[in-house]
């Protein structure tokens, strides 16, 4: 509907003035005696042809086509221009939501095949609430491509291989050690959060005795490098302890995001890229002139394309560094034939962003079909207090604790509630609420309520027909108007998060409706002796409750029908 007024008022101003390129707005009215959209075209074209904004708003509304839902249109304020659309097609959207038909709600031109790529973590810890905000987002952005009508792959990008891979391993081989009764100072470095000492204690029973070390053994080094010479001179696989853990770890994130309502269709290991030789082979698909050896290292001269400085690809001692392999991966993706490549990062891989690019078109690709989205940093109050997190300290809030305290559908609400490429400071009180003041809990109360109406019904032996209360909408009293108006805005909220890529104003939408719903509700009995005025309130509130769930749904929040 929007676009189809906006593109309406394009056309007509290009009547009366063929050069106006103008930036104009289609927008819907705080108060609906405004009307069901406004534009303010004639005030921005006014300043250009330096005319009469009032007189120019009655030029563009005669010249208008295309509008035969509207009842009228008309010139308000110092020039804008207000249109009520017919009673007709006002109630026909409500009465497709109240019998839950979503159909073409939402509907991409030419659907896509689109892999989506998020949180990621490496599998060397638990996931933290800052991976949360990612999860959430990336899961409910994914519901949103879906309902659009795009086929979305999921994947999870696991980081199986490197230094960090090989440190997780050392700490729980120090940890196995400890509950050996061997007394050993854990360097800096390792990981010491308490999941280490589980992981020890599963790999400990796994190997049976494998990586316990004598008891005479001198086991004092200060140092990563020295404790990692003494392992791999010791053991002839180290690995084989560090991939096990890193197996462990990974189910366990499998399981804490699976709880959190997020599941990937596609767990990608990083090891597959070294198995496959894809590293070597996406290396030699780089443009020549843009690879060359230098200081016994390999570089990619991503500065041709943009990038600060070029970037090592194979360092000194022969390993792949961290970007080869991101390089073998998209390339991957590539290979994989998706219309659209979206990457969802933390902000911290804002400078990451242009050497990944760079690598991509001198592999020839085409750049455009990958999107990168920046997930800002979550921190947490609690009592008025700040909680830190390090996940090498160990002393991190793991997703899974902040869900054990404020349940999944808080936190899932809160990390999308605002703008992902601002920083979130998550209110665990808040957020614990069962008031008002709580949103999620407010939207949830709306959807029960609405549900108690329908239980109510049968006790009272009262007989509703939702097709035939449907036809009574138009009874609804002017000051119903204001949430009528609201529940029609529904498609271009979904339109919005759409084309953007988020999800708050969804968020905001449903609080939004939820709380014309309760002054809705309080202001009078939805079930009253007037027969008729009855069945058309409760299904304007069926069309919110399916409304409600329709827009939890793509968050990945619940619709529990009693509270």
């Amino acid at each position: 509907m929007k676009d189809e007024i906006f593109s309406s008022l394009q056309k007509a101003s290009l009547k009366i003035s063929p050069e106006f390129a103008g930036s104009f707005q289609v927008t819907k009215p705080q108060d609906s005696q405004h009307g069901d959209w406004s534009s303010n075209i004639a005030l921005i074209m006014a300043k250009e042809m330096k005319k009469n904004p009032r007189e120019l708003a009655v030029e563009i509304i005669s010249a208008l086509e295309g509008l035969d839902y509207s009842e009228k249109i008309e010139v308000a304020g110092a020039g804008f221009i207000n249109i009520y659309l017919k009673e007709d097609l006002f109630f026909s959207q409500i009465k497709n939501y109240a019998l839950g038909d979503f159909k073409g709600l939402l509907q991409e031109k030419e659907p896509k095949k689109i892999l989506l790529e998020y949180v990621s973590s490496n599998p060397t810890g638990p996931i933290h609430v800052g991976h949360g905000r990612s999860a959430a987002f990336g899961s409910a952005l994914a519901n949103l491509l879906k309902v659009a009508g795009n086929k979305v792959t999921q994947e999870y990008y696991v980081n199986d291989r490197g230094l960090q891979a090989k440190t997780l391993g050392l700490s729980v081989f120090i940890r196995m050690q400890e509950l050996d009764n061997k007394k050993i100072v854990l360097p800096e470095g390792c990981y010491a959060g308490e999941y280490i000492k589980d992981l020890a204690t599963k790999a400990k029973k796994h190997f049976k005795g494998k990586y316990l070390v004598k008891k005479d053994d001198n086991l004092f080094f200060e140092t990563l490098n020295e404790w990692f010479e003494y392992v791999d001179a010791t053991y002839e696989n180290f690995l084989e302890l560090a991939n096990y853990v890193i197996e462990l770890q990974t189910e366990e994130i499998k399981k804490d995001l699976e709880v959190f309502q997020v599941e990937y269709d596609n767990w990608f290991n990083e090891s597959s890229l070294y198995e496959k030789d894809l590293i070597q082979k996406s290396i030699k698909n780089l443009k020549n002139n843009e690879v060359e050896k230098k200081d016994g290292a390999l570089w990619f001269k991503s500065t041709n394309y943009g990038d600060e400085k070029d970037r090592v690809l194979i360092r000194d001692n022969e390993e792949p560094t961290y970007f080869a392999s991101d390089i073998a991966y998209h390339k991957d993706k590539y290979d994989r034939d998706f219309d659209e490549i979206i990457n969802i990062w933390g902000a911290d891989h804002h400078g990451y962003i242009p050497r990944v690019k760079a690598s991509i078109e001198s592999l020839g690709l085409d750049a455009k079909k990958l999107k990168t989205l920046l997930i800002q940093f979550v921190s947490l109050k609690e009592k008025g207090q700040k909680v830190q997190m390090s996940t090498r300290s160990g002393e991190f809030v793991e997703l899974s604790d902040l869900v054990d305290e404020v349940g999944i559908d808080s936190a899932r609400y809160y990390f999308l509630a605002r703008k992902p490429e601002q920083a979130l400071e998550f209110d665990i009180d808040l957020a614990k609420k069962t008031n008002k003041d709580n949103h999620v809990y407010y939207i949830q109360y709306a959807h029960a309520r609405i549900c108690s109406i329908k239980k109510e019904l049968k006790k009272r032996k009262i007989d509703f027909n939702l097709k035939e209360s449907l036809e009574k909408l138009s009874l609804l009293k002017e000051t119903e108007k204001e949430i009528i108006s609201l529940v029609n805005g529904y498609p271009e909220i979904l339109e919005q998060c759409y084309k953007n890529n988020e999800l708050h104003p969804l968020c905001f939408y449903l609080r939004d409706l939820s709380s014309k719903f309760h002054s809705f509700y309080n202001a009078e009995k939805i079930i009253s002796d007037d027969k008729d005025y009855s069945d058309a309130k409760i299904a304007l509130s069926i069309a919110i409750k399916e409304i409600i769930n329709n827009g939890l749904n793509i968050l990945g929040i619940g619709c529990p029908e009693k509270m």
